[in-house]
This record gives structure tokens, sequence and C-alpha cells, in this order.
């Protein structure tokens, strides 16, 4: 057998390292909500009107996407607001469907993913169907995804060793959501903002920015693109963490709000 030289062993040990790493440290870091503009904010609705009239979700939808994407942004709604009010009776979106029957509830969501609001008809149409059950109908739409890619020097905190051919991949991504309060006895909206919000997700990587090596095991033809994924980066977290810190801090704008907890802050990631 030939011996091993230094520099190799050194190589395979690193990789071994970057392996469990990468095993073991892919991070997902919470949501962000780092811009909001509060276009109405009724001033005659109080606490009281939704703590008696109580709250239904119709949806939140993704302005030219399938159905199928819904689900999880619309979780991700009904469980922020649960978590910061749960002094406000809730009725969930499958609830207000069964009420409004399928057809109508697709032909009014898909009309409000088009235009950005409810018109009087439809907010009839759901005030009827629902039959008091709820005064006040809660939606969404999101209106930005995107997703960017970027590295950054892995430090000794990362690994117990700096190299500077390693980097720490990072996707992102940011969204944009309008979220919308309506009154259904006045059948008029009492309450309209545009959240900006982000996740992040992260683990080790081979550096884009070593010069003259490509990675191993892959080659690649002149013109050939190449996804984020084969570069290293990890995959983009779910569009519902983006919106998480948004649909947080549309429940806390709302009247009645507690205060913010004063306990420990988490710790960053997941």
């Amino acid at each position: 057998m030939v011996p091993m030289n230094r520099p190799a062993r050194a190589s395979i040990r690193w990789r071994m390292i970057l392996l469990g790493i990468s095993l073991t440290t892919c991070a997902v870091f919470p949501g962000c909500a780092s811009q909001s503009e509060v276009k109405r904010l009724d001033p005659a609705m109080s606490e009281a009107d939704l703590r008696q009239g109580k709250l239904a979700v119709l949806g939140v939808v993704k302005f030219q996407e399938p159905d199928q994407v819904r689900p999880p942004l619309v979780a991700m709604l009904e469980r922020t607001f649960r978590e910061e009010r749960r002094d406000v009776p809730l009725l969930p979106a499958d609830s207000v469907q069964k009420a409004l029957g399928p057809e109508r509830y697709r032909r009014i969501l898909l009309a409000y993913e088009y235009q950005g609001a409810l018109d009087g008809g439809a907010l009839g149409e759901i005030s009827d169907s629902l039959r008091g059950m709820a005064r006040f109908l809660l939606l969404a739409r999101v209106e930005k995804d995107r997703t960017r890619n970027s590295t950054r020097s892995i430090a000794e905190t990362d690994t117990g060793m700096g190299r500077p051919d390693f980097a720490m991949g990072i996707t992102g991504r940011d969204a944009r959501v309008a979220v919308h309060l309506y009154d259904l006895t006045r059948r008029t909206i009492v309450v309209s903002a545009v959240y900006e919000g982000s996740s992040e997700s992260s683990k080790p990587m081979v550096s884009p920015l070593r010069s003259g090596r490509g990675r191993s095991g892959v080659s690649l033809e002149v013109g050939q693109a190449v996804s984020p994924e084969d570069q290293g980066y990890p995959g983009a977290p779910e569009l519902a963490l983006a919106l998480e810190e948004p649909f947080r801090a549309f429940a806390r704008m709302l009247p009645g709000a507690p205060p913010p907890s004063a306990g420990p802050q988490p710790a960053g990631r997941r």
C-alpha cells in the first residue's frame, strides 16, 4: 500500500468534519418582519368588538399560484393568531369553506387573489353563509416571494477550526404579504396592512470563491446552468416560515393585544 501523504490526510479529515457539520448543523433561522405599512386601522373597532364578534379566517392566497400552496400558509396564519390572541375566538378556514360551499369558496378566493380585495357582493355572500358565526373576516395575499443565496466565512466557532476554502452557505426567502380584516356587519374593511418577512437556512459548503478549482466530482460544460442546490447551498425555507412574523405582527397590532412578553428571547436558530 502506498503511504498517504500528510496533505491528503488533512484534506480527508476536513471533508469528514465538513460532512459531519452538514448533517448536524443545517439550521433554519426564524422569520423576520423587517418592514410594515399600515394602510388602514379603523378607530371605531374595539377589543370588545373582536372578542364578542369573533373572527373567521377565509384563507391565504398567493398571486397566480395553484390552490395547493395555500394549506400551509393558512395553517401558519391560524396558528400564529391563536398564539398571539387567545382572547379572540377564531373560526378556522375549513369551517368557513363548509359554510360557503366548495364552488363559492373557490370563486371568492380567486377573485381576491386577482383583485387584492373583496367587494360588497362577496362580503354579503360570506355574511349570509356564516349566519352570525363570526363578525370579522381575516384573509391574506402573498404579493412577492423570492429566494436568494449568499455565503459567509466559516469561523472557528462553527467548526473548531477556520478554513478559507469552505463557507457557510445561506439560502434566504423574502416575502411580501398583504393582510386584510373585514367587518361583515358593516361590510367594509377595518384593517389593512402590508408586511415584509424573511427566513433563512444555512449549512457548510465548499466556498464558491475558490479560484481555479471546481467542486470534486462535478463537471460542467460551458453555459450549463447550475442550481443553487448543486452548488452546495441549502434548500429554501418554506414560504410559511417567512410569513410567521408578519402574521404575528398583524395579530399584535389589533386592539386589545397583550403587551410584549418580558421573558427570555429565542436563541435565533431552529
